[in-house]
């Protein structure tokens, strides 16, 4: 926090320096003779003048905009700061295990991520309002246009989602494939957990593992500690995936049909799907299992559309109570399989459907460590709010 601080005083004292050095355009005016004064200034050197100008003026602008981060930065890190010294200083506060301060670090790191995008989303939403509301006025103009160049038409055709009972036929005949999957994979997961843990435990805690088996089959596996009971870290797990929306059939099972999105920012890519899929959990007594079998079929990717070919995900979460330090945590494992399927066989040796498989498939880490992240939040709040309860 004092380095920030200093930073951000160090910024400004460099700021100022850099207003006091500016030349001063107005004082060589003055020192002129009068017989010069009287001569019209060159067009040139006043162009050179102006442009000097504006440049100097572009850089303070650009360095009021940084002080103006940096300030927010730190009056940020001064909250949290205070919050979490609060916290900390009560007598019946969290104890300062290190499974906790972990799980904080984390949290702060998360938090100061998020306002500062939550920052420059801010900006970028008025830029988006100003241009939202003039294409809403070139639209509003665009009947009248078109009534002046074609007097004759008045009919305008445009394409429409597909009706809901179109494809009722064939996501009844997948549902029934899934539901027979996901017993296929509720019975394969002690041994799959058997195969994976020496893997995970070589690995730091919670950074996802990425195989490939033959150039077809994709496995990510991920282990995370949290320093929550099992039962309330298994019921968040499934407020989780609640949150989506589907069908809900009956408590432990949740049958979903959405569309589904991948997006690369830093590439601009995306690619869409058309998925159906099967949760279950299976509460027992040393440990919570929820499975899931998934169908998922290409639409777009990189705007081109994508036929005769779809994917296979079987995955799982094994939630286990765990011993650290003297204090009860409970461990997350997580393993996701994807794996394509050809109409055409011919296909799978196409370069944009490879280009889509290993977009897919480059996804799937990111996944594992977006889910660990949105449920350690979830268990973290409401640690606070039955806290702030009590």
């Amino acid at each position: 926090m004092e380095e920030a601080e200093a930073i951000l005083t160090s910024f400004q004292v460099g700021c100022d320096e850099y207003l006091l050095d500016l030349p001063d355009i107005f004082g060589d005016w003055d020192d002129q003779e009068p017989e010069e004064m009287a001569e019209p200034p060159r067009r040139r050197g006043r162009t050179k003048r102006n442009k000097a100008r504006e440049q100097r003026s572009a850089e303070l602008q650009r360095l009021r905009h940084e002080v103006e981060d940096l300030e927010f930065t730190l009056k940020r890190l001064q909250t949290i700061r205070g919050r979490v010294e609060s916290k900390c200083s009560s007598k019946h506060g969290f104890r300062k295990d290190s499974v906790w301060k972990e799980a904080c670090h984390r949290q702060l790191e998360r938090r100061l991520r998020v306002e500062r995008e939550n920052m420059h989303l801010m900006k970028n939403l008025e830029r988006e309002k100003q241009l939202v509301k003039r294409l809403k006025n070139l639209l509003d103009m665009r009947p009248a246009l078109w009534n002046m160049v074609y007097p004759e038409a008045r009919k305008l055709s445009r394409r429409i989602d597909i009706p809901p009972g179109g494809m009722k036929h064939m996501a009844d005949l997948i549902f029934q494939e899934l539901a027979s999957g996901v017993e296929i994979v509720y019975r394969n997961v002690e041994k799959m957990d058997e195969a994976i843990r020496p893997l995970l435990e070589k690995l730091p805690m919670g950074e996802p593992l990425l195989r490939e088996i033959n150039g077809r089959r994709a496995e990510a596996f991920g282990c995370n500690i949290v320093p929550f009971g099992m039962d309330e870290t298994g019921n968040a797990w499934w407020q989780y995936w609640n949150n989506y929306r589907g069908q809900m059939n009956e408590d432990n099972v949740v049958t979903e049909t959405f569309g589904f999105e991948i997006t690369d920012r830093k590439a601009n890519v995306t690619a869409t799907f058309y998925q159906q899929q099967i949760l279950r959990r299976h509460i027992e007594g040393d440990r919570v299992v929820i499975v899931w079998d998934g169908y998922m079929e290409p639409f777009l990717f990189k705007g081109e559309r994508i036929r005769d070919v779809y994917y296979r995900e079987a995955s799982y979460v094994l939630i286990t109570p765990k011993m650290r330090g003297g204090e009860i945590c409970t461990t997350v494992s997580t393993c996701e399989t994807m794996m394509p399927h050809f109409l055409d066989p011919k296909l799978s040796k196409d370069p944009t459907v490879e280009a889509l498989t290993e977009f897919i498939v480059s996804s799937m880490p990111s996944d594992i460590l977006t889910s660990n992240e949105i449920v350690e939040n979830l268990l973290l709040d409401q640690a606070l709010r039955h806290r702030h309860d009590s």
